[in-house]
C-alpha cells in the first residue's frame, strides 16, 4: 500500500515534511505522543457516543434473535449481554478515568475483535439469516469511522476478524462453499473499503495536525516577537544611532583618506615632474643638478613606497598573499633596520636604541623573512614620523609559560604625540591614521598598521598598542619562536657582497618593449659593455642569441608582446647555458623569483629598476676576475 494511491501531489509534499511512515501513518517518537494526545482529547466525545449508540444497537438487535431463529436465542443473548455488552460498558465507564489515554486504543481493538468474534458465532450458527452478515458490516463500519479507532490498529482487528470468521467456518461450520465464498466477498470488500477510508481520513487528521503545530510554533514565534517587540524597538534604534555615527565616521574617512591620497599622490608627483623640468635648464650647474636628481630620486621612492602598501593591501584582501617560511636570524634585522634608520632619527634630534633578546645562537628562528622587516619598519617608521623629541626604542624578548607555547614579544617604544584612547582600535583599520583633523601633516596613505596587523596574524602572532595622547607610544607585536632545524639560514640581511672588482667589458641584449625602461638600462649598463643589442619581442631575444654567441647578458623584460620573457628563457637555454640572463618585471609579486629561475633565467630584479642593485647583480655574475667569452 503506497502513499500516493491516497495523497495528490500537494499531499506529497506535505507528507515528505511530515516525516511520518507510510504504512502505519505513526510520526516520530516524540511527535507522536503529542499527536496521540492531540488525537485523543478530540476524538474522546465521538468516541463516547458511538460507543453509547454501538451498546444500545447491540442490546436491541437481541430481541431479534427471538423473533428470527429462537433455537439460538438464548447462546446469542447470552454472548450479547453477558459478553460483549459489559466488556464495552466497563471500557466506556473506564473512558472517564485519567488513565483511559494509556491504552484506549488497545481497548477499542480488543473490543473490535470481541464485538466481531461474537457476530461470527452468529453468523455460523445461522448462516441462512443475512441479518447476522449486516450485524457484521456493522461490526467493521463501527471500527473503521465512529469509534476513533486508528488506521493501522482497525486494519489488523478487521482482518483478524475475518480470519477468525473463515476459521469457525471451516471447523464449526457446515456453510456451502458458494455461500462461503459470496459472505467473504462482501467482508474482504467491506476491509479494504473501511481501510481505504480510514487512511485517508487518519492521514488528514495527522496532517492538520502537522500543519496546526507549524501554525502554532509560528504563533508561538510572532507572539514571542511581539512580546519583545519594544524592547527590540528600542535596541534598533540604538543600533541606527550607532549605525549613523559609523556612516558619518566613515565619510569623514572617506574625505579624509581621498584628501591625503590626493596629497601623498601629487606631492611626489609635483617633485618628479617639476625638478626633471627644471634639469632641462641648460644653464644649470653640476651641483644642483645633483640636488634636483636627489630630489627626484625621493619623490619617486615615496611614490613606490605608495603603490606598493596600496598592492600587498590589494592582495591582503584578495586572499593572494603568501607566507614563505624560512630560517630568519632576528638580531640580523633589527641591526639591519637600526641601521637603516638611525640617520632619519638622528636628522630630527632624536635618541634612537635597539635592544636585542637573545645571543646570536638563540635569535635563528623560523617565519617570513620579508614579512617581519615589513612589520619592523612600519612601526620604527611610524615612531621616527609621529615623534618630534624624545627617543625611540624597539626590541624584543621571550615570554615562556606553562599554558602557551614560547613566544617571542617585539616592541617600538616613542616618546610622540600618542593616540587618543578612541582611536586605538581605529588605528589598525585601512586608509586610518589616527590624527583625522590632521592628517595631512603626516606622510603615509594609513596603510602600514593595517599591513602589519595581517602579516602578524598570518604568522600566528597578536599586536597591540598601549598610548598616551601627548606621552608617546609602545607597539607590541608577537610572533611564535618556532627553532630551525639546523640547516642553512636564509635571510634577505645576511652578510653584503664584497667590495666588488671592476667589471669587464659586456655585449648585452636588451629585450624591453618599452623605450623607457630601454633606455634607463642602457644608460645604467653603458660603462660596462662594449656593446648594447636593443629588442622588443621574446621572438627577436632569441634570433639575436641564436646569431650572437658571444653575448654575455640578457636583460629579459618578463611582459612583452608576441613571446613573453619566461618562454624566451626557456627557448635560448635549449642551445646556451651560459649566457646570463636577468629577469625583470613591473609585477614584483610573491613568486615571480621562483617563476624566473624554473625558467632559466640566473637572478631576478623588479621595476622602478634600482640602478644600484642592477649595478650589484653585475658585479655578482660578471667580476673582472671571473672567465667568461667575449
Amino acid at each position: 500500500m503506497t502513499k500516493h494511491l491516497y495523497t495528490s501531489n500537494s499531499d506529497d509534499e506535505v507528507s515528505r515534511r511530515m516525516n511520518f511512515d507510510r504504512y502505519t501513518l505513526a510520526f516520530p517518537t516524540e511527535i507522536e505522543k503529542k499527536f496521540h494526545i492531540k488525537y485523543f482529547h478530540d476524538s474522546l466525545i465521538q468516541f463516547r457516543v458511538s460507543f453509547f449508540l454501538v451498546i444500545i444497537l447491540y442490546g436491541v438487535f437481541g430481541f431479534l434473535d427471538w423473533m428470527v431463529i429462537a433455537q439460538y436465542a438464548q447462546l446469542f443473548n447470552f454472548i450479547r449481554f453477558a459478553i460483549i455488552i459489559p466488556l464495552l460498558s466497563l471500557v466506556l465507564i473506564f473512558s472517564f478515568s485519567k488513565y483511559f489515554i494509556r491504552v484506549w486504543q488497545e481497548l477499542l481493538f480488543i473490543c473490535f475483535i470481541v464485538a466481531g468474534a461474537g457476530i461470527t458465532v452468529m453468523t455460523l450458527l445461522a448462516p441462512e439469516n443475512y441479518t447476522y452478515y449486516a450485524g457484521m458490516m456493522l461490526i467493521f463500519s463501527a471500527g473503521y469511522f465512529f469509534i476513533k479507532l486508528r488506521f493501522f490498529l482497525a486494519s489488523l482487528a478487521g482482518w483478524l476478524t475475518l480470519i477468525i470468521f473463515n476459521i469457525g467456518a471451516f471447523a464449526f461450520s457446515s456453510i456451502g462453499t458458494n455461500m462461503l465464498i459470496s459472505n467473504n466477498f462482501f467482508f474482504i470488500s467491506a476491509n479494504f473499503i473501511g481501510m481505504f477510508a480510514a487512511y485517508n481520513i487518519e492521514f488528514y487528521t495527522r496532517k492538520d495536525f502537522f500543519l496546526n503545530q507549524q501554525l502554532d510554533n509560528h504563533n508561538a514565534d510572532i507572539a514571542e516577537i511581539n512580546k519583545n517587540l519594544e524592547s527590540k524597538v528600542a535596541e534598533r534604534t540604538i543600533e541606527l544611532v550607532q549605525a549613523k555615527e559609523l556612516v558619518e565616521q566613515s565619510d569623514k574617512l572617506k574625505t579624509a583618506f581621498l584628501a591625503n591620497m590626493s596629497h601623498e599622490i601629487r606631492t611626489p608627483m609635483n617633485g618628479i615632474l617639476g625638478f626633471a623640468q627644471l634639469l632641462e635648464n641648460p644653464g644649470l650647474a653640476g651641483e644642483q643638478q645633483q640636488e634636483y636628481i636627489e630630489i627626484i630620486k625621493l619623490s619617486g621612492n615615496r611614490m613606490l613606497n605608495i603603490i606598493n602598501d596600496i598592492v600587498d593591501i590589494s592582495k591582503i584582501e584578495a586572499g593572494l598573499m603568501e607566507v614563505h617560511i624560512t630560517e630568519t636570524d632576528i638580531n640580523e634585522q633589527t641591526s639591519f633596520i637600526y641601521t637603516f634608520f638611525k640617520y632619519q632619527a638622528k636628522d630630527k634630534g632624536l635618541s634612537f636604541a635597539f635592544n636585542n633578546g637573545f645571543v646570536s645562537n638563540r635569535a635563528i628562528i623560523k617565519t617570513d623573512s620579508e614579512k617581519l622587516y615589513a612589520i619592523l619598519t612600519n612601526l620604527v617608521k611610524n615612531a621616527i614620523k609621529f615623534t618630534d623629541e624624545g627617543s625611540i626604542e624597539f626590541g624584543y624578548k621571550l615570554i615562556e609559560n606553562q599554558q602557551h607555547a614560547p613566544q617571542i614579544e617585539f616592541y617600538v617604544k616613542d616618546t610622540g604625540i600618542g593616540i587618543p584612547a578612541d582611536r586605538l582600535k581605529a588605528i589598525f583599520d585601512r586608509f586610518v591614521q589616527a590624527d583625522i583633523s590632521d592628517i595631512r601633516a603626516h606622510q603615509g596613505a594609513g596603510l602600514g598598521l593595517s599591513i602589519s596587523k595581517a602579516y602578524i596574524e598570518m604568522l600566528g602572532g597578536k599586536i597591540r598598542v598601549e598610548s598616551q595622547e601627548g606621552a608617546g607610544s609602545i607597539f607590541y607585536f608577537t610572533l611564535p619562536y618556532n627553532l630551525p632545524d639546523g640547516k642553512n639560514i636564509k635571510t634577505p640581511f645576511a652578510n653584503p657582497l664584497p667590495e666588488a672588482n671592476p667589471l669587464r667589458e659586456l655585449k648585452i641584449l636588451v629585450a624591453e618593449d618599452d623605450s623607457a625602461s630601454a633606455e634607463l638600462i642602457n644608460a645604467t649598463l653603458k660603462a660596462y659593455c662594449k656593446e648594447i643589442i636593443n629588442v622588443q619581442t621574446g621572438l627577436q631575444a632569441i634570433d639575436i642569441c641564436l646569431k650572437n654567441p658571444d653575448i654575455n647578458l640578457v636583460m629579459m623584460d618578463i611582459k612583452m608582446p608576441v613571446m613573453d620573457g619566461f618562454e624566451a628563457s626557456r627557448q635560448i637555454r635549449k642551445f646556451n647555458q651560459n649566457v646570463i640572463i636577468i629577469a625583470q618585471t613591473a609585477y614584483a609579486l610573491k613568486g615571480d623569483r621562483e617563476k624566473a629561475i624554473q625558467a632559466g633565467c640566473n637572478d631576478y630584479i623588479s621595476k622602478p629598476l634600482n640602478v644600484h642593485l642592477l649595478i650589484d647583480l653585475l658585479q655578482k655574475h660578471f667580476r673582472q676576475d671571473e672567465k667568461f667569452d667575449n
